[in-house]
């Protein structure tokens, strides 16, 4: 039985990784009509459409009445683009250029706007009162934005373009649903793991299922390794780690208030800080992320992991 289920939580993967990669293909045919600069397009669309994963996880938590995995899945989500998948695209793409992307208020913006979950889980009550505060700062994080990238001018713009692509329209509702099914997995499996071994499945959410639920990004980042195009990733990494915030207010006033069981996480909330805040002031100093400071923020992210993997060992009698 154990082996099975460890058989299914690794497929859930694999389907995660061919789903994304259909649907980000998809995406990418059906954008071609689309005149905008490839950042934009990648935040409008690819940003979205690579958190279907992270909406799969949050509303298979929902039905099984475990809102703690999409907590911890959407905290750890944002913190694995940010110091993970960022990182590795500096890494190999020789640093990335952000001066065109995101100025230092529209960076402090964002950064505050994917550190609020962290800082809404510290005391363990979440209720809707801190949906309604992710809310706001959504909304003044894409007011800014959309102010310096005239968004709303190219969704607008979206009606008036050539005949839709049904062929790959039905590509990205297919590769969706495949994605819907196997985050219903993942969360079965987490769940599953997290009861036999005795630790907060928020703890599993926060470690694992945010790297499963980035596969789409990770597929993005190895495609711009090919085609070396920095723009379409980032805009697609900016989109992503914004919506996480709010999809957490949006599952919260579905599920009302509840306790988080947050054992441990003292430590990890103020690794998540500095790693957002070296991040910022590696941004900021010449408007760019070097291989270099890519490998830093890395090495925080592997901290991070190991911060992690000690509290799995602390909290589960059975390892």
């Amino acid at each position: 039985m154990l082996l099975i289920n460890g058989l299914l939580f690794l497929l859930s993967f694999v389907v995660l990784w061919f789903s994304a990669k259909m649907v980000i293909e998809a995406v990418k045919h059906f954008s071609k009509s689309i005149r905008v600069s490839s950042f934009i397009t990648s935040f409008l669309i690819l940003g979205i459409l690579t958190s279907i994963s992270e909406m799969s996880v949050g509303v298979n938590s929902l039905i099984n009445h475990r809102p703690e995995v999409y907590v911890g899945n959407l905290i750890g989500a944002s913190f694995v683009i940010l110091l993970f998948i960022i990182p590795i695209l500096a890494i190999f793409n020789r640093g990335i250029n952000l001066k065109q992307k995101l100025d230092t208020p529209r960076l402090i913006l964002f950064l505050a706007l994917i550190f609020a979950p962290s800082v809404i889980a510290l005391d363990g009550r979440i209720t809707r009162l801190d949906a309604i505060i992710l809310f706001f700062l959504y909304g003044i994080f894409l007011y800014f934005f959309q102010k310096q990238e005239d968004v709303w001018d190219h969704i607008s713009a979206l009606g008036i373009r050539q005949a839709p692509d049904y062929k790959n329209i039905i590509k990205i509702f297919l590769g969706a649903a495949l994605i819907f099914i196997a985050g219903n997995l993942l969360v079965d499996k987490t769940v599953y793991f997290a009861d036999l071994m005795h630790i907060p499945s928020f703890i599993i959410s926060l470690m694992m299922i945010s790297i499963g639920t980035n596969l789409p990004e990770l597929v993005i980042a190895v495609n711009s390794f090919r085609h070396k195009n920095s723009d379409v990733a980032f805009g697609d990494y900016v989109g992503s780690a914004a919506t996480n915030p709010l999809l957490f207010g949006i599952f919260t006033i579905i599920n009302g208030p509840f306790v988080l069981s947050n054992q441990g996480f003292n430590l990890t909330f103020f690794i998540i800080l500095f790693g957002y805040v070296l991040f910022f002031l590696f941004a900021r100093s010449k408007s760019t992320i070097s291989p270099k400071e890519g490998l830093a923020l890395f090495l925080i992210y592997i901290i991070f992991l190991s911060a992690q993997a000690i509290e799995i060992l602390v909290f589960s009698p059975t390892i």
